[in-house]
């Protein structure tokens, strides 16, 4: 019983160490965010109604080709989740973008992503059948998105969900419903 007592500081200060040094890891991890693109960073319906005016079939290679091609000088910037973004990006996190869109003229996206919101372009991912898997490979901790499709992706993937606001003005109604997925919906984000 003697021996353990004498034995017990030493236990409890390398308990102690052990704590201290995860917590220092802990802290030098970044926050890993996730940000869906359309009706969340980008009021984006112009660059949409370009594509579908553009004779091409929707949602055809062609189709994207013309919409990613058109979020400049057309698609407005979130002003709201633009500040979200930047504050993640001030704090030090790892921030990327996770949209639906197919990839073709994806590179053009790219350029104009980088320039507007400073996310290089290997952050930036086009994922037209789901992002719960992505999610998971870049092992985020929050995703922020407007639609339903966002939240259920994020809580698949075991990641917290974000809702941003659509604007009114939004051309893409379905998959909408506020609150459904227990998700915490940030105040006046749809403009």
């Amino acid at each position: 019983m003697r021996r353990l007592i004498k034995l017990a500081p030493w236990i409890l200060a390398a308990a102690l160490l052990a704590s201290a040094c995860a917590k220092q890891q802990a802290a030098n991890d970044s926050l890993r965010v996730g940000f869906d693109l359309d009706d969340t960073l980008l009021f984006s319906t112009p660059a949409f109604s370009m594509g579908f005016g553009s004779g091409s079939a929707p949602y055809s290679s062609g189709f994207w080709k013309v919409v990613n091609s058109s979020d400049r000088g057309n698609s407005k910037v979130k002003k709201k989740t633009f500040r979200i973004l930047k504050d993640h990006q001030a704090a030090g996190a790892d921030v990327f973008i996770i949209t639906s869109r197919d990839s073709a003229g994806g590179e053009e996206l790219k350029a104009f992503i980088e320039e507007t919101f400073g996310i290089p372009g290997s952050a930036v991912f086009f994922e037209p059948d789901g992002k719960d898997g992505r999610m998971r490979k870049l092992k985020l901790d929050i995703y922020y998105g407007d639609s339903d499709t966002d939240m259920n992706d994020s809580v698949i993937a075991g990641v917290k969900p974000y809702r941003i606001l659509r604007s009114t003005a939004s051309s893409y109604k379905k998959k909408y419903n506020p609150g459904r997925y227990s998700e915490e919906i940030i105040k006046d984000s749809q403009r």
